[in-house]
């Protein structure tokens, strides 16, 4: 895969070689950036009570994001803006840069935009719709102009926008490059060569180029460092939860286990006890029953012997009377 990108038009293509078919890079998509909009300044109290259909002086235009970097005429043939009809000559038509229509009104409305491009690119041309604004967002509709509006502060209505090429022509693809004004690095000499200057004003209107924004690779680079340092910043809080989070498991663990080896111990205590209590019961239990026979033996044999002497008595007495007779 081969990807050659610059600073605003980007190649893109699938086939190292990118063969031409029909004249055209096969497997190729470039990029054409543009920045198209309107500035309107207020022309004040003055200006207006001479003429009140006058209240505004705007511009409307088409540029490059850079001007200072890429030349829009290598690229585009035509330019024609379609103001509303209430203008002389509503349509307008440049063929040269600055491409930009200056007027002055009081309404906001819709104008249209139509990007014609070179006839050897042989590619459809490009429409485009801009609302015209002449007053701040949050002003109030009824309100007077003058009360929140200043003749140095313009109210700037721009936008960016990408055109895509698909396979284009080789000859137009080329043109699309050649539009660039990058710095060229002598591998020889390793001096950088100047960039081209351009060969027509970047607008014939010098208090609208003062607010023109210029779109680069900066301020993406910018967004994504900022990023960049957000994400960390949030994975670093969740790693420091988890391992909090972590120890915390780690103690209740703790906690567990002691508690269970407590209990055990507890149990085995109370078992041993209760066991050697009823040994001990029974022990005493058998000492008494052994006295009790022992006593009656003894008693049997004391009754035993009174009864011998009694009956060794009787039959002395038996002897006696015997002989007396």
């Amino acid at each position: 895969k081969n990807k050659v990108k610059q600073k605003f038009t980007m190649t893109m293509t699938n086939d190292t070689t990118a063969a031409p078919s029909n004249n055209r890079l096969d497997n190729t998509t470039t990029c054409f950036p543009i920045s198209y909009g309107s500035i309107a300044f207020y022309l004040g109290k003055d200006h207006i009570h001479s003429n009140p259909t006058a209240t505004h002086r705007w511009t409307l235009y088409v540029r490059s994001p850079d001007p200072t970097y890429y030349d829009l005429s290598q690229s585009i043939s035509k330019v024609i803006f379609q103001l509303h009809p209430s203008f002389p000559q509503p349509t307008r038509e440049l063929t040269q840069p600055p491409f930009e229509v200056t007027e002055m009104g009081w309404g906001e409305f819709e104008a249209s935009i139509r990007i014609v491009w070179k006839e050897e690119a042989e590619e459809r041309p490009v429409l485009l719709t801009h609302f015209i604004k002449l007053y701040p967002s949050n002003a109030p509709a009824s309100a007077d102009p003058s009360t929140y509006m200043t003749t140095t502060v313009p109210v700037v209505s721009e936008r960016y926008d990408e055109v895509v090429f698909t396979n284009p022509k080789v000859v137009f693809h080329k043109q699309l490059l050649d539009g660039q004004q990058q710095q060229q690095t002598n591998t020889k000499t390793k001096k950088r060569k100047k960039n081209k200057q351009l060969t027509y004003p970047l607008s014939h209107e010098s208090s609208v180029i003062e607010h023109f924004r210029t779109y680069g690779d900066e301020m993406d680079v910018k967004a994504m460092l900022a990023a960049r340092e957000f994400l960390q910043k949030e994975l670093r809080t969740v790693k420091d939860r988890l391992i909090k989070v972590d120890d915390e498991l780690e103690e209740v663990k703790d906690r567990l286990v002691a508690v269970a080896s407590e209990s055990s111990s507890t149990a085995a205590a109370t078992i041993s006890a209760t066991a050697a209590k009823s040994t001990s019961k029974v022990a005493s239990g058998s000492g008494g029953t052994k006295g009790g026979t022992s006593s009656a033996a003894t008693s049997g044999k004391s009754g035993s012997t009174s009864i011998s002497k009694s009956s060794k008595k009787k039959k002395t007495a038996a002897a006696g009377s015997a002989s007396g007779e």
